[in-house]
């Protein structure tokens, strides 16, 4: 989803914005937007939709940190399964979209050095 980048300048460019499905009853045609400073979007790609967004991922991420470091050991020090293995219990959550989660334990694995092929990211 394209953005105006002076809307979102805490949120990383790579962070994924995904509109959410919205339904509005009645006989006459209608669309679900969010207007916000004078601009209508899409639900769930707002400026502040989305900031809140990446501060709630922000979060998780630092979260999922020390939680992958004492979950190595359980997976006998196999980082691409201690990874794939976190990736599946976020998603099953569903606290944010699967993408997202994506997102987030890339930070995950950025910041704990980590080395996981490809694989990791397919459930």
């Amino acid at each position: 989803m394209e953005r105006d980048p002076t809307s979102f300048t805490s949120v990383p460019k790579d962070f994924p914005v995904t509109a959410h499905i919205s339904a509005v009853a009645g006989a006459q045609p209608k669309m679900g937007l969010i207007e916000e400073g004078g601009k209508f979007y899409a639900p769930g790609t707002s400026p502040s939709e989305v900031v809140a967004a990446f501060l709630m991922c922000d979060d998780l991420a630092s979260q999922m940190i020390p939680y992958c470091q004492r979950k190595l050991a359980s997976f006998d020090g196999d980082k691409e399964a201690t990874v794939k293995a976190a990736l599946k219990g976020l998603q099953a959550k569903r606290w944010c979209t699967d993408e997202q989660c994506v997102w987030i334990m890339h930070r995950v694995v950025d910041e704990l050095k980590w080395s996981v092929g490809e694989r990791t990211w397919r459930l």
